[in-house]
């Protein structure tokens, strides 16, 4: 795959640079904000840093990270917490390159350079994450490989163990589509072409964010989010996933992907063949929106209907594993509450949803 740093960052790895930006910004002051803190370290991971900037001068991922972190420094230090940042590259002339721009910043933050495969350091570092109760401390993990060969099975298992833990990383799903079947390949990522076949190629992001969504064991509280990214003037898609254990960092993370792609909350392109402005409607369906919002509301009615949803909170939890917003989820509520298919004095909610109490019930 080419080096992003060897010329000017494309519109795709812009918005990518960008999702992380925003999302730092709601990350960190959680944990400041935090009445109860049963942590003193605060950890963010930057494991294929590069050397800082493009050739544009546009900053990249570990300058990002830093500027948000120097916002607020006040505030870390009146919490007594230790923020820690580690930034790391296998090759050797981009992170020197790296400590020297850094260091002429003079940013007064605690940054460890390092200089290491990933997969050895990740194995390196891991049994100290998961020991002494380490695994519910505050980490951040930006992981953006080259291609699609370190976010393994093993590795991805390994981030699911840690309770605290919200990671963002990038994979080359076109790749994966292309070279499915080649036996190297399935080192790395065991999915077949026959899964892609169903289908359309701009879509391939989704199948390999399935592959890891299946991952997950049925008793752990992880969830995930894609979001497909495609190159100007090309077929490529690539793609991130997110990941937390937590149900406010899925929903800060889906309202920024709703405010970059306001059709489906998951791609810089019209993934879901929304109808817009300007385009031929669909005589045999009038519903405009993106099919994954049509798909989503007839499956939530179905659910609680069947009584496989009961509460307020399920009802929320479902729609961010189907990478949709409560605003969505209320659109169904509403309808059935004026149907009298659920209590009418239900109070609905955008936002905040982790402080929900479980018990609240649809009848």
């Amino acid at each position: 795959m080419a080096d992003i740093h060897s010329e000017g960052f494309d519109d795709a790895t812009q918005i990518k640079l960008k999702i992380l930006k925003e999302y730092l910004k709601e990350w960190l002051p959680v944990f400041l904000r935090k009445k109860e803190k049963f942590w003193t370290d605060i950890f963010i991971y930057d494991f294929f840093a590069g050397e800082g900037f493009d050739t544009n001068g546009n900053p990249g991922s570990p300058i990002i990270i830093l500027e948000e972190l120097l916002k607020y420094q006040n505030g870390i230090k009146k919490e007594n917490l230790n923020l820690k940042v580690i930034l790391n590259d296998i090759d050797e002339s981009k992170i020197k390159k790296l400590e020297s721009v850094i260091r002429a910043k003079n940013f007064e933050l605690d940054i460890k350079f390092l200089n290491q495969d990933f997969t050895v350091l990740f194995n390196e570092i891991y049994p100290e994450m998961v020991s002494n109760g380490n695994d519910r401390l505050p980490r951040f993990m930006f992981i953006d490989q080259y291609g699609v060969k370190y976010v393994t099975k093993d590795i991805f298992n390994k981030l699911a163990e840690l309770k605290r833990t919200d990671f963002l990383f990038f994979i080359s799903s076109h790749f994966v589509k292309r070279f499915s079947e080649l036996t190297e390949f399935k080192k790395y990522i065991e999915i077949s072409k026959a899964d892609f076949d169903l289908t359309k190629p701009y879509q391939c992001h989704r199948v390999v964010f399935d592959y890891f969504k299946d991952m997950i064991p049925k008793h752990k509280e992880l969830y995930l989010a894609p979001f497909s990214l495609q190159k100007e003037n090309t077929s490529n898609v690539y793609g991130l996933i997110f990941g937390s254990h937590n149900l406010l960092g899925i929903e800060k993370f889906l309202k920024l992907a709703w405010k970059l792609d306001g059709n489906a909350g998951e791609a810089n392109f019209n993934i879901d063949e929304a109808i817009l402005e300007g385009q031929t409607f669909d005589l045999f369906n009038p519903d405009t929106r993106a099919k994954k919002l049509q798909f989503f509301e007839k499956e939530l009615k179905e659910q609680i209907k069947e009584k496989k949803i009961n509460t307020l909170k399920g009802i929320y939890t479902f729609a961010f594993n189907y990478g949709c917003l409560p605003i969505h989820a209320n659109v169904v509520l509403k309808e059935m509450k004026e149907k009298g298919l659920i209590k009418k004095d239900i109070k609905l909610v955008s936002s905040n949803i982790h402080k929900l109490e479980g018990n609240i019930y649809l009848k």
